[in-house]
């Protein structure tokens, strides 16, 4: 039974009627001393119990503010008061299912509260609970017709259910009931807009152009209209109105490749023709340099060779740093590449001091085609001729920092991190000034291991009131040095501070998710739809970002590894002190500085669980997801969840050479058990009619990889010989070394697959007894021939 409710006397009710407004008016500590003066009179008060277990959690007293609102709702279970303000403690605290539960018992006591409705549509569109939100939408909409707001939010949240249909229909219905509305006005304007985006998703273009004309008088983003417009004539099969739109859009902005390439694709009807379209509008356009770059990509033989002569010469004699960054997706191209390099090195020579035909031409020409042949050699594989060329003009231009940094460039690419460094550093030291110079130095410090020195350098650019840059860093959300600093502490054995920065990326990119609370009433207030559709869609794959894969990726494998030592030494966490006094802009102090915590756990494959979910969730098409949850799976032995993950993996690249290992090793696992439960068992057998390989014993398995994918490329190559590994051990630990030493047979490999085959040569060497041609020693020296700046294959330096 509930406690019975207390009553508050007329004197207490008005102070309680202060405490809400000071805590509307973030007079935070006036209502602390207002709250206890209601308690110490009425000490089981549930709604200032709950109020006041709201302030302290705002001013960072997180336990006992929760503690006291959770409290306030036991003492006071018909309250909506208590329940909506444990709802804003589990908001703040990002707990949006507990929040949503507390709105949703505080709308059946106070079920026409308008703002508890409002608040939780917005923890519904949080977690992407589409269809409680237009409920929600529904019910404001209509005690509230005549506020805009209220028609586009319900219009957004059918947009984003999927249902662009009945979004567009209260969009037009909103549209119809507007009146006396400005002719440019903005805000009526977006409606009108995004109105228009919704009809071309559902391939309605007459609608759109019906709707455009209409509220032609009231758009004030014309090139945005212009272009539903280009777009609705193009789908509607008018194509000459669609050709003169597009043909306006261009006079409006020549250099927009978009609006070029749309323009060609309905202006001419075969590549030779839209290429001469493209000449005609050349002329027109004289200055437009967007139309010369797409001549490039869409000329062909001795057309291209002269249209590229013209940009190439142009951009060279500009002194245009990042032509190679330009051009270098042309390299795809048969023959495109090849016609490049004769062109520019036919200008080097052309251009060469030392030439009396070059008397006439600025040295700084001959400099930058020597630049660009630097990077073009090193990206082609060739790091030899392109030091030869950077070493030469550094003799000439020592001081431009560019030069040096393109040098670091070459070594990194090469395999010379060492060096590389110390080239970035030398840049560095040229421009001191120059955060992204720093930047980069740092970023090659870190990958030699230089955590302290990168660090260091990074400072110069952090605020000097904070002690350590690592924390400015962090606040600043630098995901890239965090991924980048934990692989380094993971390389130098830190596995605590490891741990540490990995868990900042993943709180960092929960931050970008969460900021977008913030904007749910603000975008739809300032009615910035489009943007704000963007946005959401954005949100909806921010864990699937290459930095948060690779730091995801890193956090479940060093688990893993902690896993698979239970005899590690764990270290005992420093202690914190926590400020006494403490505000809602003080943030809290971190309680786990040094990892040394997440280091300590207990259950390491459990914290892998909160990586796997969010990769699971928001990157299902990374097979590297499946190949992190497999491992972790089969350790736990979690048969189904193993299962699904092989399934997965494989509908991705059946032929990935990890997860070739990786289903040796499941067939082991499952053949060292006496039984299997009933689900596993059903679900095998059923898998195994579409995965066939399922059924398959280790060494069928091995046998057929090898003979399908085993010479498909080096990575299939050096799978195959773990694979062969895993099935026989020790025992063929020299077959398996040989299928690694034919590496060094094939005309190229990468140099990330060399210096994992040589780690697997070391690891088979540490096992097994292998004949000195098969020695890690031996392949180093194969592998050195192939790479000769690459650090990992150089040869040990002579003791003094």
């Amino acid at each position: 039974m509930p406690p019975k409710k207390v009553q508050l006397s007329t004197r207490e009710r008005v102070l309680f009627a202060r405490l809400i407004q000071e805590y509307e008016n973030r007079k935070y500590k006036p209502a602390l001393k207002t709250a206890d003066a209601i308690l110490s009179k009425v000490p089981e008060h549930g709604e200032t119990l709950a109020i006041k277990g709201l302030v302290l959690f705002t001013l960072q007293q997180r336990e006992e503010g929760l503690k006291l609102a959770k409290l306030g709702v036991r003492h006071d279970l018909t309250s909506f008061i208590s329940w909506h303000a444990l709802g804003i403690v589990y908001r703040m605290d990002r707990n949006y299912e507990e929040s949503l539960k507390c709105y949703a018992q505080a709308l059946r006591i106070e079920g026409g509260n308008l703002n508890l409705v409002r608040e939780s549509g917005f923890m519904q569109l949080q977690l992407r609970n589409y269809a409680p939100l237009i409920d929600a939408r529904l019910v404001i909409l209509r005690t509230q017709p005549h506020l805009r707001t209220n028609w586009v939010a319900l219009a957004i949240a059918h947009d984003l259910a999927g249902n662009q249909a009945q979004a567009a229909r209260i969009l037009a219905a909103y549209e119809d009931l507007s009146r006396d509305v400005p002719k440019r006005n903005y805000e009526f304007n977006e409606v009108v807009l995004y109105h228009a985006s919704l009809l071309e998703q559902m391939g309605e273009a007459d609608q759109v152009l019906q709707l455009l004309e209409a509220q032609k008088a009231r758009i004030v983003d014309e090139p945005a209209a212009e272009q539903l417009k280009a777009r609705a004539l193009q789908k509607a099969g008018r194509t000459q109105e669609a050709v003169d739109a597009w043909r306006k859009l261009l006079d409006r902005n020549p250099d927009n490749k978009h609006l070029i390439a749309s323009y060609l694709e309905l202006a001419a009807d075969s590549e030779e023709a839209r290429l001469n379209e493209l000449l005609t509008l050349q002329a027109s356009f004289p200055k437009s340099a967007a139309m010369r770059r797409m001549a490039l990509h869409m000329a062909q033989g001795d057309a291209f060779t002269e249209h590229a002569r013209d940009y190439l010469e142009r951009a060279l004699v500009k002194n245009v740093p990042s032509l190679f960054s330009d051009i270098k997706s042309l390299y795809q191209q048969p023959g495109k590449q090849a016609a490049i390099e004769e062109l520019v090195e036919a200008f080097r020579l052309r251009w060469d001091p030392h030439q009396d035909e070059a008397a006439n031409e600025p040295p700084s020409s001959y400099l930058f085609a020597m630049y660009y042949l630097v990077h073009h050699y090193s990206y082609t594989g060739r790091p030899d001729l392109a030091l030869t060329y950077v070493d030469s003009i550094l003799k000439h231009t020592p001081t431009m920092p560019e030069l040096h940094m393109t040098r670091a460039r070459v070594l990194k690419r090469a395999g010379a991190y060492k060096a590389a460094a110390d080239a970035m550093q030398e840049a560095r030291h040229l421009d001191g000034q120059d955060r992204y110079l720093n930047t980069k130095a740092a970023k090659y410090l870190l990958r030699i291991n230089e955590v302290d020195e990168a660090t260091r350098v990074l400072k110069l650019f952090t605020r000097p009131d904070v002690p350590d840059p690592v924390a400015d860093l962090v606040e600043m959300q630098a995901i890239g040095f965090l991924v980048e600093a934990a692989e380094a502490h993971e390389r130098r054995g830190e596995y605590a501070l490891a741990l540490k920065r990995f868990h900042q990326v993943d709180k960092t990119v929960q931050d970008i998710y969460d900021d977008q609370l913030d904007f749910h009433s603000y975008c739809l207030r300032k009615q910035t739809l489009r943007a704000y559709v963007r946005t959401i869609r954005f949100e909806d794959h921010v864990f699937a970002t290459r930095d948060y894969v690779r730091a995801a990726k890193g956090a479940v494998a060093l688990y893993v590894k902690l896993h698979d030592d239970p005899h590690r030494e764990k270290p005992v966490p420093t202690k914190v002190d926590v400020p006494t006094e403490l505000d809602e802009n003080t943030p809290l102090p971190d309680m786990d500085p040094k990892g040394e915590v997440l280091l300590a756990t207990d259950t390491p494959l459990d914290v892998a669980h909160h990586f796997l979910r969010k990769l699971q969730l928001f990157a299902p098409q990374d097979i590297q997801t499946w190949l992190c949850t497999f491992e972790v799976a089969l350790r736990q032995r979690k048969w189904l969840l193993a299962l699904r993950a092989l399934s997965l993996a494989s509908r991705l690249d059946a032929s990935h050479p990890e997860l070739h290992v990786q289903l040796i090793r499941f067939r082991q696992a499952l053949d060292a058990e006496e039984a299997l439960p009933e689900a596993t068992a059903k679900a095998l057998a059923s898998l195994q009619r579409d995965m066939p390989v399922l059924a398959m014993p280790p060494s069928v398995l091995q046998t057929e990889y090898l003979q399908r994918h085993g010479s498909a490329s080096a990575a299939h190559v050096l799978g195959a010989a773990r694979g062969l590994y895993a099935v026989h051990g020790d025992a063929q630990a020299p077959e398996a070394a040989e299928l690694v030493f034919s590496l060094l047979k094939q005309a190229t490999v990468p140099l990330r697959i060399l210096e994992q085959a040589h780690a697997f040569v070391q690891q088979l060497a540490s096992h097994a007894t292998l004949p000195p041609t098969l020695s890690s020693t031996t392949f180093a020296q194969g592998a050195h021939a192939r790479w000769a700046h690459a650090d990992a294959f150089r040869p040990p330096m002579p003791s003094a």
